[in-house]
């Protein structure tokens, strides 16, 4: 396994004072809090080579659900179970609601009816950008094009087939890399969602979701709430901490701080958006 050098805080971007927060991670990952920005980020993360096929999404995400059933299984069935009401009987799935509710205004927008262009970023097999292309309405649905950035190998090559029927692609690189190849002005959503706490490089890549957007443009993001009570409540058996893969913690503050130095204006960061019983943060950013 690949490892990147020791990190600055990655908010301030430079060498602070920082505190070791103990209990948390095991051996050999180090959790630390910036005592400037109160930023909590993992401070040896694995490289980017790491995640391409050893830390590849499809193959954490099936270990950790392994892991929290052996150890809480009724809490664990609970939570599944949960899940699988909100979204296939409720039909809630709030990432999803919210990116057709901002492409759609998008369009408005643009009222010249030109293409929308929407990015997922983390987009694994474009499971999420299939099932917002296919709640569009038809006439929203010719206008969307839907592209995506994933670094693993096997996730990219699916994302590719399924958002080529759209008219759209997967870049297959890393996210900051991957932002890079689009060109300026040119996009009008970008959705981070379960992404921002993954990426080594978070400020980086806001910067260049910021220069790909078009004036007005947005970006949805979704990461977990270490600001929540259930974290404060369950200490390291929070859902929120998963190691090596999340390597940044956001609060609704430092968030707002780190849009703010990513030359964005927070549009939406309501009290459901950062609900503390919820183990999730929710903001819409815009472009100035």
């Amino acid at each position: 396994m690949s490892h990147v050098a020791p990190r600055v805080c990655p908010l301030a971007e430079r060498a602070t004072a920082t505190d070791p927060i103990e209990g948390l991670a095991p051996a050999p990952w180090a959790v630390r809090r910036c005592r400037e920005t109160g930023f909590v980020f993992l401070e040896n993360p694995p490289g980017y080579d790491s995640l391409k096929e050893d830390l590849a999404w499809q193959v954490t995400h099936q270990r950790e659900s392994q892991q929290r059933a052996a150890a809480e299984p009724l809490r664990y069935t609970l939570s599944h179970w949960v899940k699988q009401l909100r979204r296939g009987v409720i039909k809630r799935h709030k990432v999803a609601d919210l990116t057709l509710a901002l492409a759609a205004r998008a369009a408005r927008e643009r009222n010249d009816g030109s293409a929308v262009h929407l990015v997922d970023v983390g987009c694994g097999w474009g499971e999420l950008l299939g099932l917002v292309m296919q709640r569009m309405p038809p006439s929203l649905r010719k206008r969307c094009v839907p592209h995506g950035v994933e670094i693993s190998t096997e996730l990219a090559r699916l994302s590719n087939l399924a958002l080529a029927p759209h008219g759209g692609h997967c870049e297959h690189a890393s996210a900051v890399d991957g932002m890079a190849r689009f060109a300026p002005g040119s996009l009008d959503l970008i959705v981070l969602s379960s992404f921002l706490e993954h990426e080594i490089a978070p400020l980086p890549l806001l910067r260049h979701c910021r220069q790909a957007l078009r004036t007005g443009g947005v970006v949805l993001v979704k990461v977990p709430n270490h600001a929540s009570w259930n974290r404060a409540l369950r200490g390291p058996r929070w859902c929120g901490y998963r190691w090596p893969d999340h390597v940044n913690y956001f609060t609704p503050d430092t968030l707002r701080a780190m849009a703010a130095k990513a030359g964005f204006e927070v549009e939406r960061l309501s009290w459901r958006d950062r609900f503390p019983l919820s183990d999730s943060l929710y903001a819409v950013l815009r472009t100035r």
